[in-house]
């Protein structure tokens, strides 16, 4: 009865509601809402229907979003989830919003096996349970506010024409983005949908069976924590999803398996190995490898007698190496100390030392006054910053008050567990920012390690700051610098986590919060999604302890038992294993899976954790027969990779079979690295037999601009012509590949042409393949374009600005039409493999002018770089080395670094030393002579270095002429064409060595003697360098010896002329005014006037900044705070200086030029009122310097005490930062009149 009465009360509010809605269709057309309104009440009018699908309605009805903030929008949503009763009103609710939205939008919950009626419903309704959208997490209703119970989900599932079936569509299917959709799964947390799911088994399992991969992974999750897989049907679907197609599918279904009695799941498994296809097989091999009991074992032992394919047998085999490892660690069981290793060794884990309380520091009188005059300046900046925000914004800042001191000091005088980050918002910040080089990290250092790490605990409640080393803060400087003492252990923070912290877990828009149990701390890295460090930059010492005593949570990651949350990702889980002294014996398997796998991430780490592993060889090799091509592939390029001589046979026996071209590739490169002759496979008739097979299924689609082209003629190094059909077919195969900086295949292909066509073919592709990528629309059709949009642009700028022209429309459109790519070539970067013979001068022009024209095209850059590092040439490497250095786009930046240290690891030298060794010499000779023979009959014609350095031609007499004779011979031709790449190559050498060696000079580089007199001194340009700079001789204890400067007759003088020895010296390095007395730089300076030698770049002169009292605490300089200047001179200056824009922020808006010093870890940020993009000639003020460290891949870090710069970066910087606004000045009211503050 008492629900009879609560629906008669709820008839009115339906009504209403639904009225409302609804009637806001009169706006569209007169009568619309009434028509719909009276077919959802009353069932009468369906025409209705096709009316709403021929007008435009979806907006006015909020259905273009699911956010909209209208009100009517907001009321529809907290009807459906909150007051709806009658199924079959909201059934012809549902058809007249379908009809009205034109149609499937992105943002709706279930697969398109759902109708739309039902689909919008529902995800209406999603919105609906949320209580607030704009909170985060977001939080639902409780089941006493919601109407959707499962029961009446399924009644209007049944009302609108469809099943239960389509409401776990709904409720579970994920196709993997972020949408709001995700809303509507939250009424799973609401109701306890498990009854619903036992007594509808079939059509869950239906729906389960039509969703995408990610809805099948969440409904198995969920059917896991049900308990349902104990039901045999229910036990079938997982065995069927255990062979699905997607991989993370068929991970899910073996991680549930798991976790089932041994009873029900190995029957099943013995049966699908006697009778399932390959998937599945391979899905139980999984299966019986991750249980790890006698009885899979065994059943593994004997299947592996009859198994035909050659992964499953692999993965077999790498099963029962675990088990081995197992029964031998089962030995030691219950002993923690030790773990087996890949050679058979013990590793023994230290023991944890406990962090210490000593010393029980109490703060006291002095720490409040200290405290209070930091409030107190800080609150002269609130009262700045308050003044200037007056007449812009409403925000008024707070002062902060002065009996915040005392609560500081009463606080760490506490046990830390009061200093909740929750409780203190105001205070915390005080601290962890304001106060954080003034007082804090003082304060926090003056206590005992095992209190200061409980403070950093109470206010961060995890240790993300422990990894990602940044020290943005006092509590994440103090765990950086607590990790990176020798004294660290990150089992301490383990257990402190334990004690203290929290782990979260679960998707995006609905986070779970737990508190922290062992393992959590390594678990939360290695499930984190995105961790932006470089594993390798953190403390092995202080982290393998802990990740050998970890490795219930590896286990999960590689598969070895059922994951719990938040998952350990397995390409993590290697990353943290490199750390360890030895491979685990335990994770061979694993690590063998994906070194041979056909996912690239990981693979190169695996193989090297698993090299010298006993029966390594044997594995690959039976790995060539996988039905896999990019296994067979990857097989074949580690048999290489490991020497493995025996493996040529099985290679040529796979080679006569292959049928794959990137396979087949793969292993002609094995056998030449092995040293296997190959001329009966890459001879002329070979080479046009195999063209032949290739064109036959060969696309030339995204080709069609190059090899529709005129193709060059060319001949091989017998003197044959090459067929146009081997040459297609090389630029076929190298785009499959794609592979831009080539591989050892192509290598040999080039090494069959002469040298003359190897460099013709490599220039032809790499003009082409430039060209096609930059081209851009011509004047005409841009001219087109302009006017015929010009009129319309115009009128709709003038709305906002009044005086806006129709020139300014033209020219805007115009421009912007010039901007524009025709064409991409990222899509066909693979044919940049056959560009290695292009010559050097040109390819490194031609790279650098991209890199400064086109280097926002990211993956195009970084596919050039490639081809530079595998050129490997002085000049070529001199480019990768500068775009390391410095390139606005960070992402080619840091690949260019890791193209750079593979060239240097792979010569044994380091990345300073690589630069050193590999500088170019524009073709002089030792004695800084180009020879340049004239003529049939090699007349000496030569070049030389003048004083400008600038190279001058020599006649046979040694006079200087203008330039070389003419003639046709080929020596005349090949001497103009030497001429002119070296003068471009001078060019090149001279900026990227003066750059450098300014660079060396702020960082404060030291050379051994013998390695600057070979690398420098005796080139024949960077010898003449060395000259125009003044140099410091230091002895073993670094103290210097004294100043000295080169000459060009070869000796070493001082400032007085007198003779110096560098065979007294240990190390040189640069000099500069902060490192000498006031009167040995004026010598100096007087010296180079005398002598006319125009220096690199001024070493002396420039003021010197000397850090006074307490200002070495400080992070930043701000004596030119306030100064103001325009942003197109601040940018001017600023490049001229060799700083380049900082990183787009929010809103198409800078604030930064940076400049950075790689050999010194670190980079001078400086902070200025900031500017739009595109740039804008307005009013700008300087603000601050700041020096940030650099982490791995180009992160950058806590800016450093100034104290922690070297000096003469430090001075140079500060002058630079002076500089900038040197024709500016000052204005107290500078914030008020800067247009992006």
């Amino acid at each position: 009865m008492r629900g009879i009465i609560s629906n008669l009360f709820n008839i009115p509010k339906v009504s209403n509601a639904i009225s409302k809605d609804l009637q806001r269709l009169q706006a569209v057309e007169r009568g619309l809402g009434d028509k719909a309104i009276a077919y959802v009440l009353k069932d009468k009018g369906g025409s209705v229907l096709s009316t709403l699908a021929n007008v435009d309605a979806s907006k006015i009805l909020g259905l273009h979003s699911n956010y909209s903030d209208e009100p009517g929008d907001k009321a529809r949503r907290r009807f459906l989830a909150r007051q709806a009763q009658d199924a079959s009103v909201l059934a012809r609710y549902g058809e007249v919003l379908a009809a009205a939205s034109g149609g499937e939008k992105d943002y709706l919950a279930g697969s398109k096996h759902v109708s739309l009626p039902l689909r919008i419903l529902f995800t209406k309704a999603g919105a609906g349970l949320v209580k607030t959208l704009n909170s985060w997490p977001r939080q639902v209703i409780d089941a006493t506010l919601c109407v959707l119970t499962p029961e009446f989900c399924v009644e209007i599932c049944e009302a609108a024409g469809g099943s239960a079936e389509d409401l776990f569509d709904i409720l579970y299917n994920d196709d993997g983005r972020w949408r709001s959709s995700d809303n509507i799964r939250r009424l799973t947390e609401v109701f306890d949908f498990a009854p619903l799911a036992r007594s509808h088994q079939q059509d869950l399992l239906a729906a389960g069976r039509r969703m995408g991969a990610g809805g099948k992974v969440l409904l198995i999750a969920q059917m896991r924590q049900w308990e349902m897989f104990s039901d045999p049907e229910a036990r079938a679907f997982l065995v069927d999803m255990s062979a699905d197609s997607a991989k993370s599918v068929r991970h899910e279904a073996v991680q549930a398996m798991m976790t089932l009695p041994q009873d029900q799941i190995l029957p099943i498994a013995k049966d699908k190995l006697d009778t399932g296809a390959a998937t599945i097989r391979a899905a139980m091999v999984d299966l019986l490898a991750g249980l790890r009991s006698d009885a899979g074992f065994a059943l593994l032992r004997d299947h592996l007698k009859s198994e035909k394919t050659a992964r499953i047998k692999a993965a077999i085999e790498s099963a029962l190496t675990v088990e081995e490892v197992s029964q031998a660690d089962e030995e030691d069981e219950g002993d923690r100390t030790s773990y087996l290793a890949l050679d058979g060794s013990r590793v023994e884990i230290p023991p944890l030392t406990p962090l210490s309380k000593e010393p029980d520091v109490t703060f006291g009188a002095e720490d409040e006054k200290k405290l209070l005059d930091i409030i107190t300046k800080e609150n002269i900046e609130i009262d700045r910053r308050n003044e200037a925000r007056k007449g812009k914004y409403n925000f008024v800042e707070p002062r902060l008050k002065p009996a915040m001191a005392a609560q500081i000091v009463k606080l760490f005088n506490g046990t830390g567990a009061d200093l909740d980050r929750k409780g203190h918002t105001r205070l915390w910040q005080f601290l962890n920012f304001t106060a954080r080089d003034k007082w804090t990290l003082d304060a926090l250092s003056r206590m005992s390690p095992d209190r200061a790490l409980r403070f950093f605990t109470s206010t961060e409640r995890d240790f993300y700051a422990a990894f990602h080393l940044n020290e943005w803060g006092a509590v994440q400087s103090g765990l950086v610098r607590y990790v990176n003492s020798e004294e660290a252990d990150y089992r301490n923070l383990e257990t402190l986590n334990v004690e203290m912290g929290q782990i979260q877990s679960g998707p995006w828009n609905n986070r779970k919060i737990r508190k922290a149990v062992p393992g959590d701390l390594i678990r939360g890295e290695l499930g984190r999604e995105w961790g932006n460090y470089d594993v390798m930059d953190l403390n092995r010492d202080a982290l393998w302890p802990l990740l050998a005593e970890s490795f219930d949570v590896f286990d999960e990651a590689f598969g070895l038992r059922a994951a719990g949350e938040p998952a350990p990702r397995k390409l993590r889980a290697i990353q943290f294993l490199q750390l360890l002294p030895k491979t685990p014996q335990r994770y061979y398997g694993p690590l063998l899976e994906v070194a041979t796998g056909t996912t690239k991430s990981g693979r190169a780490e695996a193989r090297a954790m698993l090299e010298g592993a006993p029966g390594l060889e044997e594995r690959a090799i039976a790995l060539l027969n996988d039905t896999r091509q990019d296994v067979r592939a990857g097989a074949a390029e580690w048999l290489a990779d490991l020497g493995v001589k025996e493996a040529v046979k099985p290679l040529k026996a796979r080679l006569k079979k292959e049928k794959s071209d990137l396979a087949k590739a793969a292993i002609l490169t094995a056998l030449s690295r092995l040293g296997v002759e190959l001329s009966d496979y890459v001879g002329p008739k070979a080479l046009k037999t195999e063209a032949e097979v290739i064109l036959k299924k060969a696309k030339f689609d995204k080709l069609d601009w190059l090899v529709s082209d005129h193709l060059p003629a060319l001949k091989y190094k017998g003197g044959q012509k090459v067929p146009a059909e081997v040459i297609k077919a090389w630029i076929f195969l190298a785009n499959k590949l794609k592979q831009p900086g080539g591989n050892t295949l192509f290598d040999i292909y080039l090494a069959q042409l002469a040298p003359d066509s190897a460099k013709t073919l490599s220039t032809w592709i790499f003009d082409a393949w430039i060209n096609y990528d930059t081209v851009r629309p011509g004047d005409d059709e841009a001219n087109a374009y302009a006017e015929q949009h010009a009129d319309q642009n115009w009128k709709t700028y003038l709305r906002w600005d009044k005086s806006y022209t129709r020139e300014q429309a033209y020219r805007g459109l115009y421009n912007s039409i010039k901007t524009q790519y025709l064409n991409s070539g990222a899509a066909t970067k693979g044919v940049l493999a056959l560009t290695k013979h292009v010559d050097p001068a040109h390819a490194a022009a031609s790279v650098r002018n991209y890199l400064k024209q086109h280097g926002s095209r990211t993956s195009q850059a970084s596919s050039l770089l490639e081809v530079l590092a595998a050129k490997g040439d002085p000049l070529s490497l001199q480019i990768v080395i500068s775009a390391a250095t410095r390139l606005k786009q960070k992402g080619v930046q840091a690949h260019a670094g890791k193209l750079i240290e593979a060239v240097a690891e792979a010569r044994d030298w380091s990345m300073d030393e690589l630069a050193d060794r590999t500088i170019p010499t524009a073709g002089l000779n030792d004695d800084g002579v180009l020879e340049l023979p004239i003529g049939e009959e090699e007349k000496p014609y030569s070049a030389r270095l003048d004083e400008d350095f600038k190279l001058v031609v020599l006649n046979p007499d040694g006079k200087q002429i203008k330039g070389l004779p003419a003639g046709d011979d080929d020596n005349t031709k090949a001497s103009k064409k030497q001429l002119s790449a070296s003068k471009r190559e001078l060019k090149q050498v001279i900026t990227l060595q003066g750059e450098r060696l300014y660079e060396a000079l702020c960082a404060e580089r030291r050379w051994p003697v013998a390695d600057w007199i070979r690398d420098f001194r005796d080139h024949p340009l960077m010898g003449r360098l060395t000259e125009r700079v003044i140099w410091l001789g230091e002895d073993a204890d670094g103290i210097i010896i004294t100043a000295f400067r080169p000459t060009a007759e070869g000796d070493y003088v001082d400032a007085d002329d007198n003779e110096v020895t560098p065979d007294s010296f240990t190390t040189i390095r640069l000099a500069h005014g902060a490192l000498l007395s006031d009167d040995a730089a004026q010598a100096w300076a007087t010296h180079l006037d005398d002598y006319e030698v125009k220096p690199l770049f001024a070493q002396f002169g420039r003021p010197l900044l000397a850090l006074d009292g307490e200002m070495g605490k400080e992070t930043r300089i701000e004596d030119r705070k306030g100064w103001i200047t325009d942003t197109f001179s601040f940018r001017g200056a600023s490049t001229k200086l060799g700083y380049e824009r900082g990183e787009a922020l929010d809103g198409g808006y800078f604030n930064e030029y940076i400049k950075t010093f790689r050999s010194a870890g670190l980079c001078a940020v400086i902070e200025f009122s900031g500017n739009c993009l595109p740039e804008e000639n307005v009013a700008a003020a300087q603000i601050h310097l700041e020096f940030a460290k650099l982490h791995g891949a180009g992160r950058r870090g806590r800016a450093v005490p100034l104290s922690e710069v070297p000096p003469v970066l430090l001075s140079e910087c500060w002058n630079d930062y002076r500089d900038m606004v040197a024709k500016g000045s000052f204005d107290p009211n500078w914030e008020k009149k800067m247009p992006w503050m």
